[in-house]
């Protein structure tokens, strides 16, 4: 029940009819859209198609990775993500502000075209509403102990829409992840021993 971009998987034995797989990613989703692979983050392997050829392109580089490849629409909307803690109980969310035409490899980790800003610049009910459902993602995926809640925000559109839930956030103390704990209240060495508590608890 969780709102996500319309999306389609394509597996390497798809691959055969290249033709096909290309048609089938214009005729059912549009252009432009993103391709990624299933098996990785930071980025890698992903890519931004707005022509035929550059889906092919893509798919190419995204199987490089993997077997299973996701291709979605590309949506123009802000970068939200929350923080959630066994609860679940989720943070005050951040926002990653970008200059780039999109979040690549090289702008998180390489440039300085973007920054993270905890809390985020939402009003009351979006804060309440993002928050609510990063909760109901972590429940439904049966998470454990932490994760960061990625959402794409269309403003005056489709409003939140989930992208991935990453189960192993960044976690130094410059990562967002510590950056929407402390925006709520908690420092550093407190989620580091509540994390540690929870894990104990676990055993």
């Amino acid at each position: 029940g969780l709102r996500v971009a319309p999306w389609l998987v394509v597996r390497s034995d798809d691959m055969a009819d290249v033709t096909g797989v290309v048609a089938g990613v214009v005729d059912g989703i549009g252009l432009p859209v993103f391709i990624k692979p299933a098996e990785l983050g930071s980025s890698v392997g992903v890519s931004k198609a707005t022509t035929e050829a550059e889906v092919k392109e893509g798919l190419e580089l995204a199987f490089r990775h993997g077997s299973k490849v996701i291709v979605e629409e590309a949506i123009r909307g802000r970068e939200i993500e929350v923080g959630v803690l066994d609860g679940p109980r989720a943070s005050m969310p951040g926002e990653i502000v970008i200059e780039t035409d999109w979040y690549d490899y090289d702008a998180k980790y390489r440039d300085e075209t973007s920054r993270f800003e905890a809390p985020a610049r939402l009003n009351g009910a979006q804060t309440a509403r993002v928050r609510s459902l990063a909760a109901e993602a972590f429940t439904a995926l049966e998470c454990r102990g932490l994760a960061r809640v990625d959402f794409l925000f269309e403003e005056g559109g489709r409003g939140f829409l989930l992208n991935e839930v990453n189960t192993m956030p960044g976690f130094t103390p410059i990562s967002g992840f510590p950056k929407m704990w402390q925006a709520s209240g908690m420092t550093y060495p407190e989620l580091c021993d509540e994390l540690v508590r929870a894990a104990l608890g676990a055993g």
